[in-house]
């Protein structure tokens, strides 16, 4: 490529046809015009997660008239993104009972003091008011310093004890009504992000004159939430104070990604479809990467096992792989204290990580980006299984769409179990190779493909050793796929089939060996005959522990409903029957057939052995590769099959971002633990 065409490229990207300098133009009128609506809430002082920053601060804790949070003897409380105009604010909080002799109390902010009043023995409510100017011009941040003269004493508790903050009250509606500007900072948070997410669709494929509506949408709803529509809450402001900055965060990782998927070969698509094929699944790589991670780095995420898991993986680095081992090893959900063979491949994997980010804040970020990284690529393998179908790229692409917005996806990444995430991408990439096994089957071409045999085998080991439910999924799944083969697949596919099957023999033989072989004789004399006993005593193992995580699931349909939304799996279900009445010729005819054999299989298991929610994420990549060839099919039956598509999954996305919403901000766990 020339330099000229080059700059001549990277020039109408930048500028995108007049759009770029547009939406810098909308994002200050749209901040400007947001600012100058008056906000008001009401926002408790000890709540978690919560939207207010807090420095120097403890805990919530239980208290006899509810809830609150001690502060230290300096302390301060951020109201993000409140803005320049003044306000009026009430504050509750309690001094102790144990003041004696009496303290004082001064709160100022960063510039300014506001007030000192002495401090009462039972609850005070303190009313101020905050001229204009009193928050940061930049961010809009209003910083509010707690200091009290002498720390309280109490007994039994040796903290640092200043107040103990109830809630804060703030109404812009007490102040002036002339114009404030807007600060600079969310101006240019939100011009910036509006031109990554331009560049972003732009380097997917998507013409500008397709993403200008959406972006001005975007842009609008951003406007509305600052001005708290259609109450004027300040919660949706501050939602928004967060929502940027991590939005730039997430943006600064993807458009890379997308510049990068830019320059992949593609397969070309049909030249009759109505939409770009290509665009359309590198925007579900984007959407599957970009969705997971703006929740797993909002400051109001709250971690579960991700800050355990990252110190896992420095402990194993440090040498002290046994240790780690020993406490994975007893899954105390399944009631029993036998060891449980648990493989630290996913965890190797990760190790790399450890040298680069020694410091455990850096090292959960990273293995998060990896992790949603790696969660991305699910399209592109959606291709490798595709590529040989007919309209196999369109069928991927809304593959890739259906998976970015189904909520079973999230799972995972609610907790921070990344070897469950990594085990699934390591049994996609064993499925690639099979596939290119089963092309490689002909009679004629290939008798014994001993290369393509040898690669299955060992992707197959990597799979089966990733995570301990694998050793049973992984060889049903592809065992199912083989026996498919061989007795529905024709002359070729009984090849076919006898090469998955000695790819799976050597596969489990060699996972076996590398990863669960020092549990063979454990598992025979201690963990096999407890969890028979398990099964004899009490009629199933683990069953009971559903609670524990979250909303209890207790029948497929629940399972249906909570992890799918139901819809994806009709669809698909109806594309496996066409698929088994007219092609199964088709390798991913025998493939989708083995997913719903295994989801079958193993919600009858689930009456005796609580799986949770593990089998329904194994098999969600099925279900959403069976779904898109079913919404490929509704796509091309006109103009109200492809508004019934969209509907679709208009709906599937509006409810998982709902749902995961809803973890992310307010920790709301959803059914059988997201």
């Amino acid at each position: 490529m020339s330099p000229t065409k080059f700059y001549a490229i990277l020039r109408d990207l930048l500028w995108s046809g007049g759009l770029a300098p547009l939406l810098v133009v909308v994002a200050i009128l749209v901040s400007a015009l947001a600012y100058q609506v008056p906000v008001a809430g009401h926002e408790s002082l000890a709540a978690n997660p919560s939207p207010l920053g807090f420095a120097a601060a403890h805990p919530p804790e239980a208290a006899s008239s509810g809830f609150q949070r001690w502060t230290s003897d300096w302390t301060r409380v951020t109201i993000p993104g409140l803005g320049p105009q003044a306000a009026g604010l009430r504050l509750r909080f309690f001094a102790g009972e144990h003041a004696t002799p009496v303290r004082y109390l001064t709160i100022k902010t960063l510039e300014r003091e506001l007030v000192q009043v002495p401090l009462r023995h039972e609850g005070q409510e303190l009313r101020l008011y905050l001229p204009p100017g009193t928050t940061d011009r930049q961010s809009g941040d209003l910083h509010l310093i707690f200091q009290v003269d002498r720390p309280l004493v109490m007994p039994s508790d040796e903290r640092q004890l200043g107040i103990a903050l109830s809630w804060l009250e703030v109404n812009q509606s007490a102040g002036t009504t002339s114009l404030q500007a807007p600060p600079w900072a969310r101006v240019g948070q939100l011009a910036l992000v509006l031109l990554a997410m331009l560049w972003c669709l732009r380097l997917v494929g998507l013409p500008t004159r397709l993403v200008a509506l959406p972006l001005l949408l975007f842009a609008g709803c951003v406007g509305l939430l600052l001005s708290g529509w259609p109450s004027g809450a300040l919660g949706l402001r501050m939602q928004v104070a967060h929502g940027l900055p991590v939005l730039l965060q997430v943006l600064s990782f993807t458009l890379p990604l997308a510049l990068v998927l830019r320059f992949l070969p593609w397969p070309r698509s049909n030249p009759q479809a109505s939409f770009p094929a290509a665009a359309l699944l590198r925007l579900a790589v984007l959407l599957i990467f970009s969705l997971r991670l703006i929740g797993l780095l909002h400051p109001q995420f709250i971690l579960i096992d991700h800050g355990l898991r990252a110190n896992q993986l420095l402990q194993i680095a440090a040498g002290q792989e046994a240790l780690v081992r020993e406490r994975l090893e007893q899954q105390y959900e399944w009631g029993t204290r036998d060891p449980v063979p648990y493989s630290l491949l996913t965890y190797y994997l990760l190790l790399p990580l450890t040298t680069l980010w020694d410091s455990m804040h850096q090292l959960v970020v990273a293995v998060k980006v990896v992790t949603a990284l790696l969660e991305a690529s699910f399209p592109l393998l959606f291709l490798a299984l595709l590529r040989q179908q007919p309209h196999g790229l369109t069928a991927a692409a809304w593959a890739g769409l259906i998976y970015a917005a189904l909520p079973v996806g999230f799972l995972f990444f609610h907790d921070g179990s990344f070897p469950t995430t990594i085990g699934i991408w390591l049994t996609l990439i064993a499925l690639v190779t099979l596939q290119w096994l089963v092309a490689a089957s002909a009679p004629a071409l290939a008798p014994f493909p001993w290369l393509g045999v040898g690669l299955a085998s060992l992707a197959l080991a990597l799979a089966i050793g990733a995570y301990v439910t694998h050793i049973a999924f992984v060889p049903f799944l592809v065992g199912v796929m083989a026996l498919s083969l061989i007795g529905l697949g024709g002359i070729q596919g009984r090849w076919a089939g006898r090469n998955l099957l000695i790819s799976l023999t050597l596969g489990l033989l060699l996972g076996w060996i590398m990863v669960y072989g020092s549990y063979t004789m454990t598992l025979i004399q201690r963990t096999i005959p407890s969890y028979l006993g398990l099964i004899v005593s009490e009629g199933s193992v683990g069953r009971d522990a559903d609670a524990f995580f979250g909303t209890p699931i207790n029948s497929f349909r629940q399972h249906m409903l909570a992890h799918f939304r139901l819809w994806p799996v009709i669809m698909a279900t109806a594309s496996l029957l066409v698929l088994l009445a007219n092609w199964r010729e088709r390798s991913i005819t025998h493939l989708l057939l083995a997913y719903a054999s295994l989801l079958i299989a193993t919600s009858i298991a689930e009456h005796w052995f609580g799986l949770w929610n593990k089998h329904m994420v194994f098999v969600a990549p099925g279900v959403a590769l069976a779904a898109g060839i079913g919404y490929t099919w509704l796509w091309q039956r006109g103009r109200a099959a492809r508004l019934v598509a969209l509907s679709l999954l208009a709906y599937l996305f509006w409810e998982v971002l709902i749902a995961w919403g809803n973890r992310v901000l307010w920790y709301h766990l959803p059914p059988s633990a997201l």
